[in-house]
């Protein structure tokens, strides 16, 4: 019996334990369609994605000191009325299963899906990620990215505490990335004075429809580099970005940044710089000359609080222990400091930690970055680092326990940024003033325009008096204003008339036709009576898009036109656009030149750049250059391969005709462009010079145009192209336009010119009189 009655209360345990199980897994599942109506779900694994219908917050390893559930809540409409009509789309909040708020100590990702509708383009930064603030506000979150993946678009950005999150739609914004002309100083021979602006937006010193610095520095030619370190960004700028990371690695936008400008100095080869930095904007010129030492023409550099050997300021450990959460009132008693200025303290460095989102681990003591940068060297830049010594606000942390973690904040030691001690490369200076108004200063100013003066060449005359002006015996109609500017040509027995123009006179020769505007341009062509432009998002016949493809190596060939499209080769004739091939070539290639039936492409290689010829499915190397750039074109039945310091001529046979390198024309000149005609060169330099070179012959002549662009053989006159200028050389004429040239591509009887209207441009047709 007794045997009978344990046999039964193991059954009976049993049944209970199954039944129990059934009930909490019954109880878990109305549990999960519960949280999913109310719009909630909670992720117990650090590390793991969390979201729920649009948004996926990720945590990484390391953020918290333990490990932390979210709770993710979608609010209803009622709960939206609470909050400001910017936003668009669903709202969440974000919050932590336990209750316990804490400040991460590494960035948290976010990640929003929303509607295709809201993206205006690939080139827009029109929606950002924003959080809700506790006045009933909301704030941007800098450095939002815009990307898309298999499920759709999404915004991307990172944050190191919790709120409300939502997605902004702001007004249409085309992105501003790259080197930009403030002001053209024509007649000065100064260095021109490139501004690469850090945290506080200010230091572009962008007043009304002034600018300060044009002001300071009068005389010299004014620049901007203009990047997304707090601006959102749009989807082609997330894009590079991302195959930066993907290339190098690891994310580092300090050096994604660095690696931009050192291409975009290059562009401006004619120009020597002085560069004026601020801030982490100072981390990318140190990197910019310390990973690309081709990067020739920098003078000197001026570094205003740049946090050379990283910043405590930012360090989210100091601030999640010291300040988050906790009320100044309280901490006035135990530090000695005014409660109002702790106050002030906690939103600086909170602002600066918001701001620079997933940089803060880029400029922190110990980072892969500040190390790498302990190895800096370069002897032929001069390099000026300026530290001020007044923290902003009126704190004064002197004495106190948080001298220890913030000498930023030490009078006489930091300016609320960096210390006299983490801004240290080059020749090191401490100013009167903090990080916000150190640049403004009327002293410091002075200082700096000091600092950047520079001699003016005097001409010390010719060598020998073999030379004599010359003025051609055509031009009974020059002024003696425009007879200013001659050409010494050295007279011997035998010498030939010059090739090139000895003046130019200022004229319209080009009426306007017709006029289009686009978000964006590649390149174009003329094939058989159709206007074909490639942009970021496609080609469109004139203004009707009849390719909806990303878009590479688009070229005019002979009578037809030739790209790749996501793989594929197209082929544009008479008849229309078709799939020709699939595009056969793998890897970093810079250049390629697409025909029937070959390829001729470029890889830019430690010393230089290799041009292979691949044809019937073998590659063959035809030619090697020196330089960093590539050009490549077809011209008149010719290849011309162009580097900053070759043009090689290529038939088409694919055999040499000829070649030309830069140091012809000085050591530090280099070539923009080139068109070959009657076996000889017409090269455009880096300074604006022409040069003619022939096997028996060559010429240089200079204008005082500046920005070159590009050269043309149009109808068997020779065309170049500047900013905001087209020069007929066969004429010895030009024309001036009122907006920026970005490129010129023949028609028949006509030239089309595309301008920068700084947030679209025009791609217009203008009519070329055959006077």
């Amino acid at each position: 019996m007794s045997f009978l009655k344990k046999l039964l209360e193991i059954v009976l345990k049993r049944k209970i334990l199954f039944f129990t199980l059934v009930f909490i897994s019954i109880t878990v599942f109305f549990l999960l369609i519960f949280f999913q109506k109310e719009g909630s779900l909670k992720i117990g694994k650090e590390g793991a994605e969390s979201g729920f219908i649009n948004l996926r917050v990720e945590i990484p390893p390391g953020a918290f000191g333990k490990q932390k559930v979210l709770k993710i809540t979608r609010l209803s409409d009622e709960e939206r009325k609470l909050y400001p009509d910017v936003f668009v789309g669903d709202l969440y909040r974000v919050e932590f299963a336990d209750g316990v708020d804490e400040f991460a100590l590494k960035p948290i990702r976010l990640k929003y899906y929303f509607d295709a509708k809201y993206l205006r383009g690939e080139n827009y930064n029109n929606l950002t990620f924003a959080y809700a603030t506790e006045d009933g506000g909301y704030r941007i979150i800098p450095g939002s990215m815009i990307g898309k993946d298999e499920r759709g678009y999404y915004v991307e950005a990172f944050t190191y505490h919790l709120s409300v999150f939502g997605v902004v739609l702001r007004s249409a914004g085309f992105q501003k990335h790259g080197i930009r002309l403030l002001r053209e100083a024509v007649n000065s021979s100064g260095p021109a004075v490139l501004l690469v602006p850090g945290e506080d937006p200010t230091f572009e010193g962008v007043v009304k429809d002034n600018n300060i610095w044009e002001t300071i520095f009068p005389d010299r030619t004014i620049m901007t580099y203009e990047y997304a370190l707090y601006e959102p960004r749009s989807l082609a700028y997330s894009e590079m970005y991302r195959s930066f990371i993907e290339k190098e690695g690891r994310r580092s936008f300090i050096d994604f940044e660095s690696d931009f400008l050192s291409q975009e100095i290059l562009k401006y080869s004619q120009y020597e710089f002085d560069i004026l930095a601020h801030g982490t904007g100072g981390l990318i010129v140190l990197r910019m000359l310390q990973r690309h030492p081709e990067v020739n023409n920098v003078r000197k550099v001026v570094l205003l609080s740049t946090p050379v050997q990283g910043t405590n300021v930012v360090n989210p450990l100091y601030f999640s222990s010291i300040f988050y959460g906790k009320d100044p009132e309280v901490l006035e008693d135990i530090f000695g400091i005014e409660w109002t200025k702790l106050k002030m303290l906690t939103l600086h460095i909170r602002n600066l930690i918001d701001t620079l989102g997933e940089v803060v681990q880029e400029i922190l003591p110990d980072s892969q970055l500040v190390k790498e940068l302990g190895g800096f060297s370069r002897n032929d830049v001069e390099i000026v680092s300026i530290c001020g010594d007044t923290p902003p606000y009126g704190v004064d942390v002197s004495g106190t326990e948080l001298e220890r973690f913030y000498p930023e904040f030490v009078k006489g030691r930091g300016d609320g940024f960096v210390s006299i001690q983490s801004c240290r490369v080059g020749k090191v200076e401490q100013l009167s003033g903090n990080f916000y108004d150190l640049y403004s200063r009327e002293e410091n100013v002075a200082y700096i325009r000091e600092l950047l003066k520079y001699e003016v060449q005097v001409f010390s005359g010719f060598r020998s008096d073999d030379y004599e002006e010359y003025l051609p015996s055509k031009n009974p109609e020059l002024s003696e204003e425009s007879a200013q500017k001659v050409v010494e040509v050295k007279e011997t027995e035998g010498t030939e008339f010059p090739v090139l123009p000895v003046n130019i006179l200022f004229e319209n020769f080009l009426e306007r036709i017709r006029s289009l505007e686009l978000s964006s341009y590649l390149s174009g062509a003329l094939v058989g009576k159709e206007v074909y432009i490639a942009t970021e998002s496609g080609v469109f016949a004139w203004d009707k898009k009849v390719l909806d493809k990303k878009i590479e190596f688009f070229k005019k060939i002979e009578d037809y036109a030739s790209f790749v499209g996501e793989g594929d080769i197209f082929i544009i004739d008479n008849i229309g656009i078709k799939k020709y091939a699939p595009f056969p070539l793998v890897g970093d290639i810079s250049d390629a030149l697409i025909t029937r039936n070959a390829i001729i492409y470029a890889r830019v290689v430690p010393g230089g750049v290799r041009y292979y010829l691949f044809r019937n499915g073998a590659e063959k190397l035809i030619a090697t250059s020196p330089g960093t750039t590539v050009r490549m074109k077809s011209e008149n039945g010719n290849y011309l391969l162009i580097t900053d310091g070759e043009v090689v001529a290529i038939g088409s046979d694919f055999k040499e005709k000829g070649r030309v390198l830069s140091s012809l024309f000085g050591e530090k000149v280099k070539i923009v462009d080139a068109s070959f005609k009657d076996d000889a060169f017409y090269i455009l330099l880096n300074d604006g010079s022409i040069a003619f070179v022939s096997s028996s012959r060559s010429e240089t002549k200079n204008y005082g145009l500046a920005v070159p662009k590009k050269v043309l053989n149009f109808q068997g006159r020779i065309l170049v192209v500047y900013d905001g200028v087209i020069l007929d050389l066969s004429a010895g004429k030009a024309q001036r336009f009122d907006r920026g040239i970005i490129d010129v591509f023949p028609g028949n009887e006509s030239l089309f010119i595309v301008f920068d209207e700084k947030v679209r441009v025009s791609v217009e047709e203008w009519w070329l009189s055959k006077d």
